[in-house]
Parts: C-alpha cells; sequence; structure tokens
C-alpha cells in the first residue's frame, strides 16, 4: 500500500489520485520489488568493471612489451648510425690518402731491369741483351 503525500490516506496500490483528497499521487515503485534487480544490477557492473580491468591490464602488457621492442630497435639504429659515421670517416680519410698518393710525383727506379730476366737495362735499350725481350 501507498500513502497520499498531502493528506497521508492509505491508497490502493496503481492509484494515480488519492481517493480522499484529489491529490495526484507520485507513482513510485515499491523499493523491495527492485531490489533484487539492483543487485542483479551491481553484479553485472563488478563483472563489467573486472573485465574492463583485465582489458586494460592485457593492453597495458602488450603496450610495454612494444614499447620494449620498439626501444631496441631504436638502439640497433643508433648503433648502426655510430657504426656508419665510423666508416664514412674511414672512407673519408682513406680518399684523402690516395689522393695525396695520386698527386705525388711519381717515383722514378734506380735502375731499369728486363721484366722476364731481370737483366740490368740501359735507358736507351729496346730488348734485352740477354733474353731478348722487348723492354720499350
Amino acid at each position: 500500500m501507498i500513502k497520499c503525500v498531502k493528506c497521508g490516506s492509505e491508497l490502493r496500490e496503481g492509484s494515480l489520485f488519492c481517493t480522499y483528497c484529489g491529490e495526484k499521487t507520485e507513482s513510485r515503485p515499491d523499493s523491495s520489488q527492485f531490489k533484487g534487480q539492483a543487485e542483479k544490477a551491481d553484479a553485472q557492473a563488478d563483472g563489467l568493471d573486472g573485465l574492463f580491468a583485465q582489458i586494460r591490464a592485457y593492453v597495458k602488457s602488450e603496450t610495454d612489451k612494444q614499447q620494449k621492442v620498439l626501444s631496441e630497435k631504436e638502439e640497433r639504429i643508433r648503433t648502426l648510425e655510430l657504426e656508419l659515421k665510423e666508416k664514412e670517416a674511414l672512407i673519408a680519410q682513406l680518399s684523402g690518402k690516395l689522393k695525396d698518393l695520386e698527386n705525388a710525383a711519381p717515383v722514378a727506379p734506380d735502375k731499369r731491369e728486363c721484366p722476364k730476366c731481370g737483366n740490368a737495362l740501359s735507358d736507351d735499350m729496346v730488348f734485352c741483351n740477354q733474353c731478348g725481350t722487348k723492354v720499350r
């Protein structure tokens, strides 16, 4: 049973107006009838909260794994970049030495010799006087 908010008279369930004073009733459902539904809703909310917590934990775990992989790859890139800079510096150094050698005056041998037999040759010889090989 519900009571009228204006005069306090007891009213039948489902009455929209008070039969004694005519006041419109506040159609509030009896809380006991919905108590079980509220508990069920709370349990479902707890279940969803738990599920969301599991999802958040999984996403965090996967994110942490990906972050670790990314950090390792970034470190490898830094190492490769350092190696590349060292190799570029070495190439530049060797290129400079090569240019210096190319620009240097050719060193004349103290004496000419036959490429076949190794016999000493004079500057005016066209053929080796020991084996006959053409030397010019």
